[in-house]
C-alpha cells in the first residue's frame, strides 16, 4: 500500500496536515514519526520540523487476518451437570428479606454462548488495536454484540464491509466446533449502526410487497443472512394478501414474495 511524507511544526501538526490531505481520519492512518521537531539554538539555527511517513491503514485485511483465539481462550467452561452442596437453593423459610431482596438485585447471568461470543469479538478487537467497548445481550434469537467507541466509522467500513467481516469471523470462530443443527447465530454491530439500518430494511420490504401485490407475480429479494431473511418474515408476517419463502443454498439463499390472489387463482382455475 502507498505510503506518503508529511511535514509539521510538531508530529500533531504533520498528522493533521496528512488527515486533512488524505482526508481521512486519523484512526484510518498507520504513523510512523521519522524525526521529531526540533526549536534549534534561540528558535533559529538548527531549527528542524517534524517529519512522519504515514499510510492508509486496511481495516478490513486486519479483521480477516486477526489471529485467531485458541479453544481454550474463547471457550468457557462446560457447566457442571448439578449445583454443588453449597450452592444448593437455600429452604426459602429461612431466607430473611434482606437477603431475598439482595438476590433478586443480582444480574443475570450471561448465556454461555453470549459470553463466548462476546469473548471472541473482544479477542478481535483487542488485536486490531482499537479502544472498544462491548456491550451484548440476546435479541431476536440471536447474540447481539454492539461495540461502543470513537471509532465506529473505522469498524463499519465502505458500505459496512468491515463490520460484515467481523460478523463473518466472530460467527466462524464460535460454531467451528458446534454439531450442526446447533448453530448459534451472532450479530456484530457498533453504536446500533444496524438497528438503525432496519428501518430502512423494513421500508425496502414493504416496497417489495407492495410490488408483488400489485403486480401479482412473485418478487424476489437479493440474498442475505440468515438474520435479515428472519426479519422479511417477520415483517410481512401479518399481512394476508403476501406469504414470504427462503429459497436457495448458503450466501445465494434468498426470500421471495408471493402475492396470495395469484394462489387463490390458480386453485379456481383447477
Amino acid at each position: 500500500m502507498n505510503s506518503y511524507k508529511f511535514t509539521g511544526k510538531s508530529v500533531k501538526e504533520a498528522i493533521e496536515r496528512a488527515c486533512q490531505e488524505l482526508k481521512v481520519d486519523e484512526a484510518l492512518l498507520d504513523v510512523r514519526v521519522i524525526q521529531e521537531s526540533t526549536r534549534g539554538f534561540l528558535g533559529i539555527v538548527g531549527q528542524r520540523d517534524a517529519l512522519i511517513n504515514v499510510r492508509k491503514r486496511d481495516i478490513l485485511r486486519e479483521v480477516m487476518e486477526a489471529e485467531r483465539p485458541s479453544a481454550s481462550d474463547d471457550r468457557p467452561e462446560e457447566p457442571s451437570t448439578g449445583p454443588k452442596r453449597d450452592e444448593q437453593e437455600p429452604d426459602r423459610a429461612a431466607v430473611s428479606p434482606s437477603v431475598e431482596q439482595d438476590r433478586e438485585a443480582e444480574p443475570r447471568a450471561e448465556l454461555p454462548e453470549v459470553s463466548e461470543a462476546k469473548a471472541v469479538l473482544e479477542g478481535i478487537l483487542q488485536r486490531m488495536t482499537v479502544e472498544t467497548e462491548v456491550n451484548s445481550e440476546m435479541m431476536d434469537q440471536a447474540v447481539y454484540l454492539d461495540i461502543r467507541g470513537d471509532c465506529s466509522g473505522l469498524l463499519i467500513g465502505k458500505q459496512g464491509q468491515t463490520l460484515d467481516a467481523l460478523q463473518f469471523l466472530v460467527n466462524k470462530i464460535v460454531n467451528r466446533q458446534r454439531p450442526f443443527g446447533s448453530k448459534v447465530e451472532v450479530i456484530v454491530d457498533t453504536e446500533k449502526y444496524r438497528l438503525r439500518k432496519r428501518e430502512q430494511f423494513r421500508e425496502k420490504t414493504l416496497k417489495k410487497s407492495l410490488q408483488a401485490k400489485k403486480t401479482n407475480k412473485p418478487v424476489s429479494l437479493p440474498p442475505m443472512p440468515p438474520y435479515e431473511r428472519r426479519l422479511v418474515h417477520m415483517i410481512l408476517a401479518d399481512d394476508r394478501e403476501v406469504y414470504t419463502k427462503s429459497v436457495g443454498e448458503g450466501h445465494r439463499r434468498l426470500v421471495i414474495v408471493y402475492p396470495r390472489r395469484a394462489m387463490s387463482n390458480k386453485r379456481r382455475r383447477r
